[in-house]
């Protein structure tokens, strides 16, 4: 049993489990308070998200003491104008509520803690308060992604100048907020490895621990009676990389793939599809959306694909798929911060030809289908399992 007392600032709430980003924050609860930690959560309510607050607040209050805000984060035509003749990040700002702040700052002024985690980039924007009000808690930065990388990324691929030039100034301002405040923290904890060197190589000199996403072993148990033939991708469509990612492999992948072989499906699942994505008849895709359980979704199919050509970060869904005995096909960005190795327990594939290939081996070596699933689920069971990760953090933060 730890004892540490942890409040945890979030700008989302972790409830419910429905995408990478929530269910990283809510493992990372539940595994403090099932080690013993006295934890409680502030968290911001974006309007968009539309939370069920009583499921929440039913869920979350079984592990923390649970505050949460609402806050419309909605991007709006005339704020983001006039924030062009600033210098400040808009995607950053967005997640400002007064509220918020307030309350905060009466909290810290009222209670202790033995560590506070940050979790992310966006609720950096109240560090200062934190750090104002800590009474001599060790202040850390929990980043899940490097934001500005996953912006500049997306305007690399972007073929419209207009919105090449608009992300690439969302991508600068974002890497000058991450860089300007690295240093007023105790740590930095990134998710990945390559993320705590990239973050070194923007002047940080404290303490980084990398600590990835942890996994419930058990809620993400192999299942029987699979499709050899069945294909998925889930994951938010409210997340740009998400959507330019499924839009590439529907387009410039799949109907290769079709043609090698026609009894493959595809099923592409997660919050956020729009209507028009929906909409779309492509022969042998389904598009399902957000559904209400992600391990009954993916039961009966063998092979994921992650076909990011943006992002940062850990993949929650790779480490997710790994669990349950899934293949996993990925990209290399897709993969990054997993320890992963080619043809033992992932194929990695970055070209439309790779892909192919991928899928070519599949259908003529069972063995290799078989020593890819049995692979991935040791390493998750051996690297990535919730309370391996939690514990391992609770010991660097002891000897903060």
């Amino acid at each position: 049993m730890s004892g540490l007392r942890i409040l945890q600032v979030s700008n989302r709430v972790p409830f419910p489990l429905n995408e990478g980003g929530t269910i990283g924050i809510y493992n990372y609860t539940r595994g403090f308070h099932e080690a013993g930690c006295d934890v409680t959560l502030f968290a911001l309510s974006a309007k968009k998200h539309q939370t069920d607050e009583a499921a929440a607040k039913k869920e979350l209050s079984k592990y923390c003491d649970y505050h949460v805000f609402p806050i419309d984060t909605d991007v709006k035509p005339i704020p983001a104008f006039v924030n062009l003749f600033t210098d400040k990040s808009y995607n950053v700002e967005r997640f400002y509520n007064a509220d918020f702040e307030s309350a905060l700052k009466h909290h810290l002024e009222q209670n202790e803690y033995d560590v506070i985690q940050i979790e992310g980039t966006f609720p950096a924007r109240y560090a200062d308060t934190v750090i104002g009000h800590k009474k001599g808690a060790k202040v850390v930065l929990r980043q899940h992604n490097v934001e500005y990388q996953i912006w500049e990324r997306l305007a690399k691929n972007t073929r419209n100048p207009v919105k090449k030039w608009y992300l690439g100034l969302l991508s600068k301002r974002l890497k000058r907020f991450e860089s300007k405040h690295l240093n007023q923290y105790a740590a930095l904890v990134p998710v990945t490895d390559d993320d705590g060197k990239l973050f070194q190589q923007l002047g940080c000199i404290i303490p980084v621990f990398p600590s990835p996403a942890g996994i419930d072993t058990v809620f993400w148990a192999p299942s029987q009676n699979e499709s050899p033939k069945s294909v998925y991708h889930i994951g938010s469509l409210e997340w740009m990389p998400n959507v330019e990612a499924v839009d590439w492999f529907i387009h410039d992948v799949w109907p290769q793939l079709r043609t090698l072989d026609n009894q493959l499906e595809f099923y592409v699942a997660g919050k956020g599809m729009s209507d028009a994505y929906k909409a779309q008849q492509i022969e042998g895709v389904h598009m399902i959306g957000e559904v209400d359980s992600a391990p009954e979704f993916i039961k009966d199919k063998a092979i994921t694909v992650v076909p990011l050509k943006s992002g940062s970060g850990i993949r929650l869904k790779i480490l997710e798929a790994m669990s349950a005995g899934k293949v996993v096909i990925s990209t290399t960005i897709g993969a990054q911060g997993i320890a992963y190795t080619d043809g033992e327990n992932i194929l990695i594939a970055d070209t439309p030809n790779e892909f192919v290939k991928a899928f070519e081996r599949l259908n003529t070596d069972n063995a290799l289908y078989h020593k890819l699933k049995t692979n991935a689920r040791k390493l998750i069971e051996n690297q990535y399992s919730n309370q391996s990760v939690v514990d391992r953090l609770l010991d660097f933060y002891k000897q903060l």
